[in-house]
């Protein structure tokens, strides 16, 4: 299991930096006056940061998947599992928590 949970940890890391380093920006233009725009470039480490966050994001999304295709597999349907529930509620604090702190 562990072994599997490694893999899709890492292949969830790999895919969520692709997908940042596709949609984040690392530019903001504005409209100065009548046709005329401005655009200032983010600093670098404020750039990888936000390609790292949500890197990490993508691999606790895989961790997840991961972890839930071996529950399916290996684990009697009897059985109850609150790694679900619990998964989920630190998910979304975490989530809010940057909302809130604007990270």
């Amino acid at each position: 299991m562990e072994k599997r949970l490694r893999k899709s940890s890492i292949y969830g890391l790999v895919f969520g930096l692709a997908i940042s380093i596709l949609l984040v920006n690392y530019k903001d233009v504005t409209q100065v006056g009548d046709g005329v725009y401005q655009t200032t470039y983010k600093p670098i480490m404020e750039y990888i940061v936000s390609i790292l966050r949500s890197g990490i994001i993508g691999m606790f999304l895989g961790l997840f998947i991961g972890w839930n295709s071996y529950e399916r597999k290996h684990k009697p349907q009897e059985e109850k599992s609150y790694y679900l529930p619990f998964f989920f509620v630190v998910f979304l604090v975490s989530i809010s928590l940057m909302v809130v702190f604007n990270w």
